[in-house]
C-alpha cells in the first residue's frame, strides 16, 4: 500500500493553490480516489474560499462535511492504514490529508506539509490495510 499512496503523491499535479481544484479537500480526495477508485468529492464543486466556506458552514464544520459523504470517522489513530484521509486541526483551522505513516500529509497554500500526529484529529478508514 506504501507504493501505491507514493506513486499517488508522484501523480498529484503540483500547482498553486486554487479553491476547488489544488486545495486540501481536492489533494486528499484525489489520493483516495487513487488508492479506491472511488470519487467522494463528485457532489461537491466550489470555485472559490466563500464558495468553500459557505459549502463547510451548511454542515457546521469540515469533519461534519467529510462524514455527509465518508460517514461517521474514528478517533482511533492506529486503526487508520496508510492513505486514509484525515483532518486535521491546525491554528489556521480544520485541513483535510491522509494518513502517512505517524502524521498526516495535508497540502497547505505553500505546498505539502507534514503535520504530526498530535494535530490529526479523526479520520476515515477507506484505504484498508
Amino acid at each position: 500500500m506504501i507504493l501505491q499512496i507514493h506513486q499517488a503523491l508522484n501523480k498529484w499535479q503540483k500547482a498553486e493553490f486554487d479553491y476547488g481544484s489544488v486545495d486540501c479537500c481536492q489533494f486528499a480526495g484525489f489520493i483516495v480516489r487513487e488508492l479506491t477508485g472511488i470519487d467522494y468529492l463528485r457532489d461537491f464543486a466550489y470555485e472559490s474560499e466563500q464558495a468553500a466556506d459557505q459549502i463547510i458552514a451548511g454542515f457546521g464544520d469540515l469533519e461534519q462535511t467529510a462524514a455527509s459523504v465518508l460517514g461517521a470517522p474514528t478517533r482511533d489513530f492506529e486503526s487508520l492504514a496508510d492513505g486514509s484521509p484525515v483532518i486535521v486541526k491546525a491554528p489556521v483551522g480544520q485541513l483535510m490529508g491522509i494518513k502517512l505513516g505517524s502524521v498526516a500529509v495535508c497540502l497547505v497554500k505553500k505546498g505539502l506539509a507534514r503535520i504530526p500526529r498530535n494535530h490529526i484529529h479523526s479520520g476515515w478508514n477507506l484505504c484498508h490495510k
